[in-house]
């Protein structure tokens, strides 16, 4: 049993932790049986786990640990003190780990709906449009560089794991511009009041929809380079809505559409 949280392993698995951003998909922090459970389904490489011996003791826990063992994933039990450092919730759930998943490219895609995040700063925010375009069926989101990682802990919490479900792809504007031209997909960019209404614009078809950040909004290189401006049609007196929820609608919309 480890039970100091100067372990070395420990260490390189809060490392990676604090230092998302630098690590992004390469090797990425991950806790709870969810997520531990979502990421297997999605083929994600488990590099590290670490749970407790309550965890591991706790019978509705078996299926889980008979999967980590089966896949050659070593399990190191912590003591409770140790995992209260490893983790990354106030409640540590008796188990977490270090994950990898592969680079996608532009290219690598599939030619139909992408979300793209452009200066999304709150992880949480991230997480929760993950969450929205995995359920709603879009399959790729692209990242632009003003963007918080969506390999973040808390962003991943977010997404309760369909994170590990989506394409993500990491782009520069010029990048993802090029691609659109070449495979001819609209670019919708997302602005509060003045676009087109959600409902009268062609969501069936393929298209990369710019969500931005609730204060900033999408830059204005962006909007101008959109093949459409859509707004979401609102009343009352906020006027606005935080990142995850606009997307949220605009997704539904376009599943709506689709079926």
């Amino acid at each position: 049993m480890i039970d100091s949280p100067a372990n070395e392993k420990i260490k390189d698995a809060v490392h990676i932790k604090n230092n998302h951003a630098r690590f992004r998909n390469e090797a990425f922090f991950i806790e709870g049986t969810r997520v531990f459970t979502t990421a297997l389904d999605a083929g994600v490489a488990i590099r590290r786990v670490f749970c407790t011996y309550e965890f591991i003791s706790k019978e509705t826990n078996a299926p889980l640990t008979e999967r980590l063992k089966n896949i050659g994933a070593s399990l190191n039990e912590l003591s409770p003190k140790a995992m209260e450092r490893l983790s990354d919730t106030q409640t540590p759930q008796g188990i977490a780990g270090i994950g990898s998943r592969p680079d996608f490219r532009l290219e690598d895609i599939a030619h139909s709906q992408i979300a793209v995040c452009d200066g999304i700063k709150d992880p949480g925010n991230l997480g929760g449009i993950a969450r929205t375009a995995e359920v709603f069926g879009t399959s790729t989101m692209v990242i632009l560089p003003n963007t918080t990682n969506p390999y973040a802990p808390k962003a991943i919490r977010a997404s309760s794991g369909a994170i590990f479900n989506l394409a993500v792809v990491y782009a520069e504007v010029t990048e993802l511009a090029a691609y659109l031209k070449k495979s001819g997909t609209r670019l919708i960019v997302t602005v509060p009041g003045v676009g087109r209404d959600i409902r009268d614009i062609d969501m069936a078809s393929p298209f990369a929809a710019v969500f931005g950040e609730e204060a900033s909004g999408v830059s204005p290189e962006l909007i101008k380079m959109a093949d459409i401006t859509a707004s979401i049609p609102m009343k009352g007196l906020t006027g606005s809505l935080n990142a995850a929820a606009a997307a949220a609608v605009f997704l539904y919309e376009s599943f709506r559409q689709r079926r």
